[in-house]
């Protein structure tokens, strides 16, 4: 068999088996998008305490999480916001909120963390912005988008690449690939043309 073949049988099972395995959760999500859709409000949930924690005192902004760990950084360093979604839901977090630094690195909150809210209302107002909610909300796939600053809105976030897994190691990982994720050539750009003014 060859390696696409036995690739895209390994792709259809997972499909199948994710499929199968979590079908109420699938309904669930497609009748609350539908809902959506007809305008009605989106029901508000309790955060996990596995999501973490946002918070954002003065100018330094922390998270903890016993799942994502945990970081401090200091606002004045983030040069772009934006999300970013997986394929790993809906039974553990696959949207995320994302800080790049100036130094081209960046960190990352679950978008289902407590203090979210507060966080991205409070940021708004400081980069004098109207809203930095995502659009990636119900996305099932992977996915990013930057968010702010405004030059960058709406453009890819990431550039994810599938890294390359023996037929083995898939078995041992039921069929589920591993992702890698760097920032994309359009905010790599940013970066470097900001960096070039300042």
């Amino acid at each position: 068999m060859s390696v696409l073949i036995k690739d895209k049988l390994m792709g259809l099972l997972s499909s199948i088996l994710s499929r199968t395995l979590f079908r109420r959760s699938f309904n669930d999500i497609d009748r609350m998008v539908e809902d959506i859709r007809a305008g009605k409000p989106v029901p508000k949930s309790k955060p996990d305490p596995k999501s973490g924690k946002l918070e954002l005192k003065d100018s330094r902004l922390s998270y903890s999480s016993p799942d994502y760990g945990e970081w401090e950084i200091s606002v004045d360093n983030v040069v772009v916001f934006g999300e970013y979604t997986t394929d790993n839901g809906p039974m553990i977090d696959d949207w995320f909120m994302v800080f790049v630094l100036n130094d081209q690195t960046w960190v990352e909150a679950s978008n289902y963390c407590d203090g979210r809210e507060n966080v991205r209302e409070a940021l708004a107002k400081r980069w004098n912005v109207e809203s930095l909610y995502g659009e990636l909300c119900y996305h099932t796939g992977f996915a990013s988008r930057a968010i702010w600053p405004m030059e960058l809105t709406g453009q890819p976030l990431f550039q994810f690449t599938p890294r390359h897994q023996s037929w083995l190691e898939k078995i041992k990982a039921f069929g589920f690939g591993l992702i890698d994720k760097d920032l994309s050539e359009e905010v790599r750009r940013y970066l470097e043309e900001r960096g070039t003014r300042e």
